[in-house]
């Protein structure tokens, strides 16, 4: 890092808490004048920007005496109720608009997001709605409830583009790709793709063995899972009762146990011998789901949705409960499933998933995030 990143650093995070441009200005500028004086006095960039701090810390220090930017005029906010509830019913009197002109009423968090929220924070708080109206504008206009579901994966997908850096965005993405080229290649081109298609999901894993710098492990690991697809291709094709196909990919998961691949949720890989309880506990799960598929009869087309507590072991062994919202995904599939498969709500179960954006408004702090995201940052450039 050198003078110039250093001062930028701090620009953007003072405002990014709105404080004034005369303020910013001359707080860069008193630190540029003790940056100089340091450089002077013999030490390295590392050196200088340890010693005065990161922006965290000096915007901790002086906050008191700052100025901030006045609050958003929020007038066009307290009107949109009104505004949303005469386009409802113009909608629905006029044009026999009733069931869809509800979505007149997202016009109110949107104008609260739009006049309140900033540059990429506002795109993600604007994709639930986004998704909700595009969704219903599929439905109802061309009949594409399917495959048109889809269109709430920009809710991640857009938190994922907006958020993460380089290898990790490929390796965020490359579900909701798969998932996308899955629901599509089934609903469009191969009729029966959807029975053995989903084999492609194996290759997440794979794309983040190839984000790292590949050693012969990593070479035995992808053609372990590689064989593995081909084997259950191999055998949805020859055998005609092929619904425990899936079974050969118990291979590759003991071969990642072994080989160490298991990473909790900060991406640091498990000592075994620490980590114990989680595979054991993983172990157990997998077990549950065996024992429930193979002794109740036809369960096997949703019971799958056991092995989804996998992943959130591995969540609460990396943060506990630190950020609920991670978990929701996987709690929003298990009830969006229960729902479709126990009681046949599959037009309505898809609201469920609106938990997640809710989740993240209640409970992630925007500040919080940020002074991470800059100090993780700061932290990689000394």
């Amino acid at each position: 890092m050198n003078k110039r990143d250093y001062l930028n650093k701090i620009r953007e995070y003072f405002s990014e808490r709105e404080v004034t441009r005369e303020d910013i200005n001359t707080v860069v500028e008193d630190y540029a004048e003790l940056y100089d004086e340091a450089l002077e006095l013999g030490l390295t960039d590392v050196e200088v920007a340890q010693k005065l701090g990161n922006p965290r810390e000096i915007y901790d220090s002086i906050k008191d005496t700052l100025h901030y930017v006045k609050s958003k005029d929020n007038r066009i906010v307290a009107v949109m109720p009104f505004i949303s509830t005469i386009l409802f019913f113009l909608v629905g009197f006029l044009l026999n608009g009733w069931a869809y002109a509800w979505i007149f009423y997202l016009l109110i968090p949107i104008a609260a997001i739009s006049i309140n929220t900033k540059s990429k924070e506002k795109i993600v708080a604007l994709s639930p709605f986004i998704a909700t109206i595009t969704f219903f504008t599929l439905g109802f206009v061309f009949g594409l409830w399917h495959p048109g579901w889809l269109i709430f994966l920009i809710v991640p997908v857009s938190a994922i583009v907006l958020n993460a850096r380089g290898k990790e965005k490929i390796i965020g993405l490359s579900p909701f790709a798969f998932l996308i080229i899955y629901i599509l290649v089934s609903t469009y081109v191969i009729e029966d793709f959807y029975q053995y298609g989903w084999s492609i999901f194996a290759l997440i894993p794979v794309i983040a063995i190839l984000t790292q710098p590949i050693k012969l492990k990593d070479i035995f690991m992808i053609s372990t899972i590689l064989l593995a697809m081909a084997a259950h291709i191999t055998i949805y094709f020859t055998i005609e009762n092929a619904g425990y196909v899936w079974m050969v990919y118990l291979v590759p998961t003991v071969v990642v146990i072994l080989l160490g691949y298991i990473q909790v949720i900060s991406g640091d890989k498990v000592n075994v011998k620490e980590k114990i309880w989680v595979i054991l506990v993983m172990l157990l799960v997998v077990i549950t789901y065996l024992l429930v598929s193979f002794l109740i009869p036809n369960i096997w087309t949703w019971s799958w949705i056991i092995l989804l507590l996998i992943p959130m072991i591995g969540i609460y062994d990396g943060t506990k409960f630190e950020h609920p919202v991670a978990y929701m995904p996987f709690i929003a599939v298990t009830i969006f499933m229960l729902l479709g498969s126990l009681g046949n709500y599959w037009q309505y179960a898809w609201l469920v998933f609106l938990i997640i954006p809710i989740t993240a408004i209640l409970t992630e702090s925007g500040d919080k995030t940020n002074e991470v995201k800059e100090d993780t940052d700061e932290t990689s450039d000394c």
